[in-house]
């Protein structure tokens, strides 16, 4: 069942190449009760965008997030960010992805959610749509309006992560390596061409992935989801602020959640 009450649309238009054909809807009710998951719904309309993007939405501190759908994009929350993250967005006019998000109870008041998409188009072509912010109300009074056990049930099938129990059918002796990913590029470049690009110093070596016409390039090789974490924080202290992780098994790259259940 959809909100019974007062839904949130918000539509906003592209910046960047065909910019009049490209929208973004964010559903989500005005008011959340503190201590309770809500649902927030994102549709992105895409007329063009079939490279790298990425969807993102920073939340204050005090809130924990669940995945829900993600339309193939690897997903993950760290330092208060919901990220959806594409090497090559879905060929689908409309784009539907959803998480739910829970403030603790201690919290009152309001906050601002706001968001950002950032893609490339043609290989090189890069654009942006950034909307926002609406406010969002804190209220203990308010209910959830939307039956969470329905939205986990039809939301978080799993579209892009490989079930635990096929894994472990499979060689569990391949190893599960953490990386950081810096950057995309539709050009190959050296180690020195990318510090250069990314304006910092890379303190380990850099494995460089062809997706397509794209070049990924991830940086370290960590056993524990933390220490690649901790990688991150320091890539962010310097700037680099859309790297993030990724998790591979072997050569297969397999979403975060599940490496986390089998890092050893």
């Amino acid at each position: 069942m959809r909100y019974a009450g007062i839904i949130l649309l918000m539509v906003f238009v592209f910046h960047g190449a065909a910019a009049q054909d490209k929208t973004i809807r964010v559903d989500t009710q005005p008011s959340w009760p503190p201590g309770s998951f809500v649902p927030v719904r994102i549709e992105i309309v895409n007329h063009g965008i079939n490279d790298f993007a990425r969807f993102y939405q920073d939340l204050p501190q005090g809130f924990t997030v669940k995945r829900g759908n993600t339309a193939g994009a690897d997903f993950y929350w760290d330092n208060n960010q919901v990220n959806f993250v594409w090497v090559n967005m879905p060929d689908k006019k409309i784009i539907r992805i959803s998480y739910l998000a829970k403030a603790d109870e201690s919290l009152t008041g309001s906050f601002r959610l706001g968001g950002k998409l950032d893609y490339i188009i043609e290989g090189d072509k890069r654009g942006s749509a950034e909307f926002g912010p609406v406010v969002i109300h804190l209220d203990k009074k308010a209910t959830v309006e939307e039956d969470i056990d329905q939205f986990i049930e039809e939301e978080t099938a799993p579209e892009n992560i490989i079930p635990a129990d096929n894994v472990y059918k499979k060689d569990i002796t391949e190893k599960i390596v953490f990386r950081v990913q810096v950057a995309i590029s539709s050009e190959h470049i050296t180690k020195a061409e990318l510090e250069s690009r990314i304006g910092c110093p890379l303190k380990y070596n850099v494995t460089i992935l062809r997706a397509g016409n794209m070049y990924k390039y991830q940086s370290g090789a960590f056993k524990k989801y933390s220490e690649a974490n901790i990688y991150l924080g320091d890539m962010k202290n310097r700037g680099v602020n859309d790297a993030f992780i990724v998790a591979y098994r072997g050569e297969e790259q397999i979403s975060i959640e599940l490496a986390r259940t089998l890092e050893k």
